[in-house]
C-alpha cells in the first residue's frame, strides 16, 4: 500500500458537531485528497450533491448514481454516446439526479459519531473510489477493479463496521463474528441450524473452516 502524508484540513475535526459541520469538514477533504492521491476525477464538481443521514447503520457512507444502462466498472465509458442514446437524464428512480453524470454522497452521522478523525478520512478515500469509478465507467463496485485502487489511496475495501445489528452470527471455533443482521431472515435461521444441516448447506467459516452460532443480543435483556 502506497503511504503518502494526508493532507491538513482547514476544519477541525474536534469542531465537527453539526451535520452542517460534518458536511464541510467532509467536503474540504475530500478537495485537498483529490489532488494528494492523484484521483482521475478533474474536480469533484460530479458530486452534485453532499447530504447527512441520521438514519443509515449499516454504511458509513455511499455513493448515489443514476444506473447506466450497460455500464461496467473496468469498461471506460463513451459518456457522449450514452447521452446521445438516453438523453441528459434517465427515466423513473434515476429521474431525481439532475444529470446523467451525476453522483450524490450521503454520509452516516452514526459512522461519523464513532470513528475518529483518520478513520473517517479513510472512508471518504474510499467513497472518492466510488466516485472515481463513476466519473470514469457509469458504475461502481467492490470487485478487483476497487482493490486495487484503494490500496494506492490508503483506503479499506469495506470499511470497518461501527454498528452491530441485533443477532450476531459467530465461528463456532474462535467466536469471531462474521456477520450481523437487525432482524431474523434467511442467514439467521442458517446460522441457528445444527452443525450437520449447516454441513449440508453452508460453506464453512473462513477464519477456521467451522460452522456458524447465532447469537441474539437481546436475549438476556
Amino acid at each position: 500500500m502506497t503511504v503518502r502524508s494526508d493532507p491538513p484540513s482547514r476544519i477541525r475535526w474536534s469542531d465537527v458537531s453539526t451535520d452542517a459541520d460534518l458536511l464541510a469538514y467532509s467536503r474540504d477533504y475530500a478537495e485537498s485528497a483529490v489532488a494528494t492521491y492523484d484521483y482521475r476525477l478533474p474536480s469533484l464538481s460530479v458530486v452534485a450533491d453532499w447530504a447527512v443521514s441520521g438514519r443509515a447503520k449499516r454504511r458509513a457512507a455511499v455513493v448515489k448514481h443514476p444506473r447506466v444502462p450497460d455500464a461496467s466498472v473496468g469498461e471506460r465509458l463513451d459518456w457522449d454516446a450514452v447521452r446521445r442514446e438516453h438523453g441528459d437524464r434517465l427515466p423513473g428512480s434515476d429521474s431525481r439526479f439532475g444529470s446523467l453524470r451525476e453522483c450524490h454522497l450521503v454520509c452516516s452521522r452514526r459512522a461519523a459519531d464513532a470513528y475518529d478523525e483518520a478513520e473517517w478520512r479513510r472512508v471518504l478515500r474510499h467513497e472518492l473510489v466510488h466516485v472515481e469509478q463513476f466519473a470514469r465507467f457509469g458504475a461502481t463496485g467492490h470487485g478487483a477493479w476497487f482493490r486495487r485502487r484503494a490500496e494506492t489511496v490508503n483506503a479499506d475495501r469495506h470499511c470497518p463496521t461501527f454498528h452491530r445489528g441485533r443477532y450476531l452470527i459467530r465461528c463456532r471455533d474462535c467466536g469471531e463474528v462474521v456477520a450481523d443482521r437487525c432482524r431474523r431472515c434467511r442467514t439467521t435461521r442458517l446460522a441457528g441450524l445444527s452443525r450437520r444441516k449447516q454441513r449440508e448447506r453452508l460453506g464453512p467459516t473462513d477464519c477456521c473452516g467451522a460452522f456458524y452460532e447465532l447469537e441474539d443480543t437481546r436475549a438476556e435483556e
